[in-house]
């Protein structure tokens, strides 16, 4: 494993990734390009060895604890409403 050169650029795509996965808490679809981002950064990362991937593999983190978040919530909203019509069709 080589070291990443101090004065190399970071990855543009790594910085994307990040950013949308802080966009995802306001916005639940951004979750999902902070995890393509996130993928993508990392491979051009191998390739070119630069800067950033710390920042691409703190998008993907937050980027699917907001996807695993997100599904929850629609199971837990979903799971209401079916109870909420199931009792109104029983009364």
């Amino acid at each position: 494993m080589t070291l990443p050169d101090k004065h190399a650029s970071t990855n543009v795509m790594a910085l994307v990734a990040f950013g949308l996965s802080l966009l995802s808490f306001f916005v639940a679809p951004a979750c999902l390009g902070s995890i393509v981002c996130g993928h993508v950064a990392r491979a051009q990362i191998r390739r070119s060895h630069e800067n950033g991937d710390s920042w691409a593999v703190a998008g993907l983190v937050i980027g699917y604890l907001m996807l695993l978040a997100s599904v929850a919530g629609l199971l837990v909203f979903g799971g209401v409403i079916l109870t909420f019509f199931g009792i109104a069709a029983l009364a």
